[in-house]
């Protein structure tokens, strides 16, 4: 009986033929609305031409949030704001890092360059560390009217073009960070009831249903230091002014009509309807004056992990921090899609629900920050602790002031742990590094990393910073006041008028002379002979007594054979001839930057023993501000903070030469620091009292980086094989054999 019924009803069902083929699955540009990508920008599906920009991170603050608000004010065309947050990629780094690489490295040394490579795989595997980056969309048509009010905030903002575009619309649909992808390969797509999932990866989005009554400043910054990958986008339209009135106005009257019905019949008004109706009452004024406007907002969040419990747990930390603000995130049940097309960089909000704003609301969402320091050039510095995110970046590449390093930071705090890592990862690809170690911490460091020690004053260890390339003048000039400084720290007090003006004749007169090679007891010759023997008399030591081997062409030409690191080891002299040795070895240094300027990087450790002389300070400021002119990084350690930031007026100019040499130095590490000195510090450095109070009690390795006008709460971390190398032990030689 049932045969006929089924022939029946298979000849009315549709039957694909053998001959026609499958129809072709959806493209993820159709997926996703992408009409096309051209050079200077995407093109939606409805044929609507769209620009990106991409934003630097700024530090928030009150003066910050209001530059955006005036910026809000000013803007009269809809616009997207796009945060994206994904493990990084560093895989250009590595590359770059691993063609750096000098020839001439110990065992030890390639050892760690290699293990610094698998620390930044490490990186981009490990939970909580992220590659964050912002984003503003909006038409074409209005790329430099938003590009120009978002610089006005103080913003920097540059349009993303070419390949740059095509990696960022790449990565927002298929998830993580920008990087190269095979977009050759093919790629499946699932969207379900309440997540997508897009190859391998699980994606959910959630839309804020019910808006927190107030945004506190920093409002978004909790949820992303949550460390969960996720886009996040803000979608802003300005509502015309007129038209905000007449509804605000409406609101009222609505607001009061109720409050008055509500009193006729005996019973007093809620306070939600009191609140709301101060609230409208006021901001009607503030619209009217032209001090606030109206936005229709909307906010969704796009997460992204690899497996669905680990969704599920982000999903669950997301909506706890809205509902900890009385706000409440939608799960987008069978709207998936939607959800997801509202975070992509399209400017649409395909989710089409609104809440009003006003100007005040949406500038403290702020989403450009906190910063990062993340130049992927350079080498690895630290982990920011409060933006999750590797910090890397090249003194050296010409987007900094200068490449000078303050390191202020307690005894025991890891200051010298720190630098000795820096200049191990410095030396990896490339930078030659000098050292001026006054306790001989850094001499096993640079046995083991293939560089040498020195120690002047040891017969065959002489330094002749008194070699000038004459055909400069204006260098001839400046090297010439240099020596004289350094004479007055060799003679131990600061020389009359009549003397320095007798001492800088002489060293005229000599250089104006000398054919050859110039040095120490050629000038000492000449003043014997021809100038002053009052100053001759008081360099006696340096040229025939116990200090003869410390001004002295003995030694090897640093700049002939020079080696990864050099380490002036000053322990053998006495601590009342160690800043003359230690400007003895800066200027030799500077003689060898002078002659072929590149990279270098000089290290003073202990700089307070020679600034606390009125002629040192003199030195090392004017040191600092010269430095970049040959490439030169000075960096400048103490645990002498609040000597080196107190101010003595009664000393003129040399009474604040410890905040001029800081001021000089484009990169400031403060780690853990004294309680008597940390209100100091505080002051200096324009600290709030929470970071105080952080600086006293971080951990050993952790602390503040100061650069680019923002902070980097830092951590320090080391590969085994970089602290097997940089880690100082007491007795501890060092080198390959070890």
């Amino acid at each position: 009986m049932l045969k006929p019924f089924v022939e029946k009803l298979r000849d009315r069902l549709p039957v694909r033929r053998a001959e026609q083929e499958p129809e072709p699955p959806p493209t993820l540009a159709s997926l996703f609305m992408v009409s096309c990508v051209e050079d200077d920008g995407p093109v939606r599906a409805d044929g609507e031409k769209l620009a990106v920009c991409e934003a630097l991170g700024l530090e928030m603050d009150e003066p910050g949030i209001g530059a955006f608000a005036g910026a809000l004010n000013a803007c009269d065309f809809p616009f997207q704001l796009l945060v994206r947050q994904h493990p990084p990629r560093l895989d250009g780094l590595r590359a770059a890092l691993e063609r750096a690489e000098p020839e001439k490295l110990s065992k030890r040394a390639r050892a760690a360059a290699a293990s610094t490579r698998r620390l930044l795989v490490d990186l981009e595997n490990r939970d909580g560390v992220l590659d964050r980056r912002f984003y503003a969309v909006c038409a074409a048509a209005h790329a430099k009217t938003l590009r120009g009010l978002l610089v006005r905030a103080g913003l920097s903002v540059h349009a993303l073009e070419g390949r740059s575009l095509r990696m960022l619309m790449l990565s927002a649909a298929l998830g993580g960070a920008p990087g190269e992808r095979d977009v050759e390969g093919c790629v499946e797509a699932f969207i379900g009831r309440r997540d997508v999932r897009i190859g391998g990866r699980h994606v959910r989005s959630l839309h804020l249903g019910r808006w927190p009554r107030t945004l506190a400043p920093g409002f978004l910054q909790g949820l992303m230091a949550a460390g969960a990958p996720m886009d996040l986008a803000i979608h802003l339209g300005p509502i015309p002014a007129e038209q905000a009135a007449r509804t605000l106005e409406w609101q009222k009257v609505r607001f009061e009509s109720a409050r008055s019905l509500t009193f006729r019949r005996g019973r007093s008004p809620s306070p939600e309807t009191e609140i709301a109706l101060e609230d409208v009452d006021r901001l009607r004024d503030e619209v009217q004056r032209g001090r606030e406007r109206l936005f229709h907002a909307s906010l969704s969040v796009t997460l992204h992990a690899d497996e669905l419990e680990t969704l599920d747990e982000m999903t669950r930390r997301a909506s706890g921090h809205f509902a900890a603000a009385l706000g409440k995130l939608d799960p987008m049940t069978f709207r998936q899609r939607e959800g997801l097309l509202s975070t992509m960089p399209l400017a649409l909000n395909a989710v089409a629900v609104w809440r009003t704003l006003d100007t005040s609301s949406a500038a403290r969402l702020f989403p450009f920050s906190p910063p990062d320091l993340d130049t992927r050039s350079g080498t690895l510095q630290g982990i920011d602790l409060r933006a999750r995110a590797p910090i890397v970046y090249d003194p050296w590449d010409g987007t900094h002031l200068n490449a000078n390093t303050a390191v202020l930071a307690r005894s025991g705090a890891g200051k010298s742990f720190a630098t000795k890592l820096g200049v191990l990862r410095g030396l990896c690809r490339g930078v030659v590094c000098y050292v001026i170690d006054p306790e001989g911490e850094y001499a096993a460091m640079a046995r083991d990393a293939g560089g040498r020690v020195v120690s002047p004053g040891v017969p065959g260890e002489g330094l002749n910073p008194f070699v000038i390339d004459r055909r400069d003048p204006e260098e001839l000039l400046q090297r010439i006041g240099s020596l004289r400084r350094l004479i007055e720290v060799m003679v131990g007090e600061r020389l009359g008028a009549e003397m320095r003006a007798a001492l800088d004749h002489a060293l005229a007169g000599y250089y104006a002379k000398t054919e050859g090679r110039s040095g120490f007891q050629g000038f000492y010759s000449h003043l014997e002979q021809e100038s002053d023997p009052v100053i001759a008399r008081l360099l006696r030591p340096f040229a025939t007594g116990s200090l003869r081997h410390l001004l002295s062409d003995e030694g090897g030409d640093l700049l002939a054979d020079e080696a990864p690191v050099t380490v002036f080891d000053l322990r053998l002299l006495e601590p009342e001839l160690r800043p003359a040795a230690a400007m003895v070895c800066t200027e030799t240094v500077w003689a060898a930057a002078a002659g072929d300027p590149k990279p270098r990087l000089l290290v003073v450790d202990e700089v307070w023993s020679i600034m606390q002389h009125p002629e040192g300070a003199a030195f090392m400021v004017s040191m600092a501000k010269r430095a970049r002119k040959h490439r030169l990084g000075l960096q400048f350690i103490t645990q002498d903070v609040q000597d080196l930031l107190s101010e003595d007026t009664s000393r003129t100019i040399t009474g604040h030469s410890g905040r001029a040499l800081l001021q000089n130095a484009a990169f400031k590490l403060l780690l853990q620091q004294d309680a008597a000195a940390v209100a100091t510090v505080g002051e200096a450095f324009d600290l709030p009292e929470e970071l105080q109070r952080w600086l006293l009690s971080c951990p050993r390795g952790d602390g503040l980086l100061l650069a680019r006008g923002s902070r980097f709460p830092v951590r320090i971390e080391a590969s085994p094989e970089e602290a097997s190398v940089v880690d100082y032990r007491p007795g501890r030689r060092g080198g390959d054999e070890d």
